[in-house]
């Protein structure tokens, strides 16, 4: 574990936008709707936040094959990016991340060749920020992790999540 989700997972009670300043984390620009794209979709008390692809802090994105081209270390990475960019359109749609009750699910993809084993140790990087922001008991969901021969744009990881909310 990481010193910030020990912590995390210590500090259960403390509510996500507190847990984004403790662990200092910069979210990106929120997705914005487009003509055939809605970032998140309200139902009931659910959330249901559309796929996120890999970019970087400065909005590049990230691309290439895990196993090919990237080593896990490099796609884990990808993945936390994709996960903090989940994060900014969660704020953005809810107002506060402080709405979100708990992870219900993730589905991660990653780009990479045939063979690839490791799809879940490069979803960890999303996985693990959520338990980093939403504690033990409400951040981690149930979860897929699969792999693709190829994603939109050549990107590395593409993640999408469902949300309890309040």
């Amino acid at each position: 574990m990481t010193a910030g989700r020990n912590y995390a997972v210590r500090r259960s009670a403390t509510k996500a936008e507190a847990r984004i300043a403790e662990l200092k984390l910069a979210l990106p620009p929120p997705t914005q709707p487009s003509a055939t794209l809605r970032p998140a979709v309200k139902v009931g008390n659910l959330i249901f936040v559309s796929g996120h692809i890999s970019r970087a802090a400065d909005g590049k994105l990230i691309t290439g094959r895990v196993g090919e081209d990237l080593d896990v270390a490099a796609g884990k990475a990808a993945a936390r990016q994709c996960g903090l960019a989940i994060l900014s359109t969660l704020r953005n749609e809810l107002g506060s991340l402080d709405r979100v009750k708990r992870v219900v699910k993730v589905l991660g993809m990653v780009n990479c060749p045939a063979g690839f084993r490791d799809q879940p140790a490069v979803i960890n990087g999303c996985s693990e920020l959520f338990l980093d922001v939403f504690g033990k008991e409400n951040g981690l969901g149930a979860r897929s992790a699969v792999g693709m021969s190829s994603l939109p744009s050549g990107v590395t990881v593409e993640v999408e999540a469902i949300f309890e909310i309040e």
